[in-house]
């Protein structure tokens, strides 16, 4: 699974190419540009240090029952960081729960869930735009159903989501990340699933706040 969104060949070579950022945000390889990522990691540094998530990482232990044998090894060597995660999703019925960290590079990834970059932050108002591996943490995902709740914990509390829409797009598709006048959570993995390659389309869960 090299791109969130497959790569758009000539147009990515003219600098004032409007989607060129929205892209590059979003690649799930070492295509993704992490200049970005820590240029917006340095910029909300104090903000994360003096806000920081409950969270155990030494006593975390994701549940693996889905996942690649590829990617249980790649998580063994990226899950330790000094880098405090920004949420925690939880959806109780797929037996998911995974720590969201700032940015959508390789590494990150393999760790958790990736927050994409220029997209409203866990906690804020607008399209909070998520992305992981489905061979790994969004595999379950595949068994998602309207309906379903979503929790979202922040260093500010616990909102829930309730799943609205899922639908399969484009690769080439970035409108799922346009922001939004309302909260809107947006969770973006590959599809199909189960392919072998590069997957052509994209699985996108769109969810609103309970109560909303």
């Amino acid at each position: 699974m090299r791109n969130l969104f497959q790569k758009i060949r000539s147009p990515l070579t003219n600098p004032g190419f409007t989607g060129l950022l929205l892209v590059a945000t979003i690649c799930l390889s070492s295509a993704f540009d992490s200049r970005s990522v820590h240029a917006a990691s340095d910029q909300t540094a104090d903000n994360i240090s003096a806000q920081t998530l409950d969270f155990d990482l030494e006593s975390y232990t994701p549940d693996q029952s889905l996942w690649s044998e590829k990617t249980k090894v790649k998580y063994e060597k990226a899950k330790f960081t000094e880098e405090p995660p920004l949420a925690l999703l939880t959806i109780e019925r797929l037996n998911l729960e995974a720590p969201i960290y700032l940015g959508t590079d390789r590494v990150t990834l393999d760790r958790g869930l990736g927050h994409v970059n220029g997209t409203a932050r866990p906690g804020e108002v607008g399209n909070i735009a998520l992305s992981g591996h489905r061979d790994s943490f969004f595999r379950s995902l595949k068994d998602i159903k309207k309906g379903d709740t979503i929790e979202m914990q922040t260093p500010d509390g616990i909102e829930n989501f309730e799943v609205s829409d899922i639908s399969i797009v484009d690769a080439l598709d970035i409108s799922v990340i346009d922001p939004t006048d309302t909260t809107v959570l947006t969770l973006i993995t590959c599809h199909p699933f189960y392919y072998v390659g590069y997957a052509p389309d994209r699985y996108i869960v769109r969810a609103t706040p309970v109560g909303n």
